[in-house]
């Protein structure tokens, strides 16, 4: 089936929402909205689900610059405010397309969902393009290796979202050149991305002061002294 349909499965890394953007920036507006909704209406928020649904179908992409009711259906949408005017103004060209024969019609569908699709992909390249450069201002380069000690950032055993940096851990696998498989402890391995790893590098808890006299660590070394000596022009 996804042969047939020309799609491929993507996979990325648990926890790292910035790889299905356009996805995660869904959710959100979607939750946005369905928040306002239910201020608003209170027990009575679900008969609006279907007019926010369309809301989001109709309203043009930020990355596609496309709504997604054109992409799929390769026309304007018809809302009610755009009934409204029609009715207003006798601008309804439906006897039209009615009129036209069914051959023409899908040819002429056919031309306009592959115009859509251009469109909305060269937009979303250049989109992506910009939010890409936009985010590498500001990130480095992490790679890590097998057996390497590091501090991940994971959630407190208290709650999903307490968030703290937990270490020191063991890389066990590198997955892929920025996924990796990290021994937690207690055989605890998680799946975690390179932005949610540091090197972890040990500190000092404490500092001992010894003295010449004392001769149960045995003989010390001290570095020679070296003295600058000064050379002046005759």
């Amino acid at each position: 089936m996804l042969q047939k349909l020309l799609c491929a499965p993507r996979f990325n890394t648990l926890g790292h929402f910035e790889a299905s953007g356009m996805v995660e920036r869904f959710h959100q507006t979607c939750k946005k909205m369905l928040h306002h909704v239910i201020q608003q209406h209170e027990r009575q928020w679900h008969k609006f689900v279907p007019l926010m649904l369309w809301a989001l179908r109709e309203v043009p992409n930020a990355t596609t610059g496309t709504s997604p009711y054109m992409l799929v259906y390769g026309r304007t949408p018809r809302g009610p405010l755009a009934v409204l005017k029609e009715s207003w103004t006798a601008e309804n060209d439906t006897g039209a397309n009615l009129a036209k024969p069914v051959e023409d019609y899908l040819l002429d569908l056919r031309s306009k969902l592959s115009e859509a699709a251009e469109f909305a992909q060269s937009h979303t390249n250049a989109a992506q393009q910009s939010y890409t450069a936009h985010y590498n201002l500001r990130a480095r380069q992490m790679k890590f290796q097998e057996g390497d000690q590091v501090t991940v950032l994971a959630p407190e055993n208290t709650g999903k979202m307490g968030n703290r940096w937990l270490g020191s851990s063991t890389v066990e696998k590198v997955r892929s050149p920025y996924s990796y498989l990290v021994d937690l402890g207690n055989g605890n391995v998680r799946h975690m991305h390179a932005n949610k790893m540091r090197h972890f590098i040990a500190r000092a808890q404490g500092c001992g002061v010894i003295t010449e006299c004392d001769s149960e660590f045995g003989k010390l070394l001290s570095p020679d002294t070296v003295v600058g000596e000064c050379f002046t022009e005759g």
